[in-house]
């Protein structure tokens, strides 16, 4: 499991830490407001894009360990918590493509319980199999003919035909989410030599 957060630097009255879910909030002005309020803490810093968090605070009148709680139980305890988790630990390169994806998988399902009532493809059926597609040519930027959920699609669709569209898509969705999937685990934020900090 990924820490919660990294400690950059920790001198007494200055904390720096790397937040991955720092990411997922665009209240920057409100998040300062709310620890600055606490007994203590004197300024704080906020940089969204590297992920990092810079607290200057009065060692004798609230200590580190309480002020990493706080911290703590700011981003890991909203009720939004396993989408904006899920999202934070996404490069901004795949989050689009993932968020694509995710929607061609609701259309496919609702498509397909759909489909077992119909014998003939609905608009919800072209729906799905448009969304798909365009999910998975929208993924990637150099020579897409090489992607395996474009090859996959082509393969799939001249095997089973125009009448099973809806299972040529869904085969061609699983293997893009393998993809994206891949891709997510590829980009991950390389951080070395740094300490981590888990509320336990």
């Amino acid at each position: 499991m990924d820490p919660k957060m990294y400690i950059l630097h920790d001198i007494p009255g200055r904390l720096r830490l790397y937040i991955p879910m720092l990411s997922a909030y665009h209240e920057q002005e409100e998040i300062k407001m709310m620890f600055t309020s606490l007994r203590g803490v004197q300024d704080v810093r906020i940089q969204p894009i590297i992920q990092t968090m810079l607290i200057h605070y009065e060692a004798d009148e609230i200590s580190r360990n309480q002020l990493l709680k706080c911290v703590l139980l700011f981003f890991y305890s909203q009720p939004s918590l396993p989408f904006n988790y899920v999202m934070s630990k996404i490069t901004p390169n795949v989050r689009g493509s993932f968020v694509r994806s995710l929607i061609a998988g609701g259309l496919l399902l609702l498509a397909y319980i759909q489909g077992t009532s119909f014998k003939q493809p609905t608009a919800l059926v072209y729906g799905a199999v448009i969304a798909t597609g365009y999910a998975v040519l929208s993924h990637g930027t150099q020579n897409k003919f090489r992607h395996p959920d474009i090859i996959t699609g082509i393969l799939s669709l001249a095997s089973l035909g125009p009448a099973n569209m809806l299972h040529g898509a869904m085969i061609t969705w699983a293997v893009n989410v393998l993809e994206l999937l891949h891709d997510m685990q590829s980009n991950k934020p390389v951080l070395s030599g740094m300490s981590s900090y888990r509320l336990v």
